[in-house]
């Protein structure tokens, strides 16, 4: 689980990162895309639980 705890990180990081932008709707982009890849670790974790 070491892995998708890195994931989440990753994610978390990301969005700091992108809350720096000027581009609304690059922002709004990665958000929705973090929002996915954080729905596929969710369906991970209970995969493995």
């Amino acid at each position: 689980m070491k892995v998708l705890a890195d994931a989440e990180a990753a994610l978390r990081e990301v969005e700091r990162d992108s809350d720096k932008l000027r581009s609304k709707e690059l922002r709004e982009a990665i958000q929705r895309h973090i929002h996915e890849q954080r729905e596929a670790i969710k369906a991970l974790r209970r995969l493995y639980n």
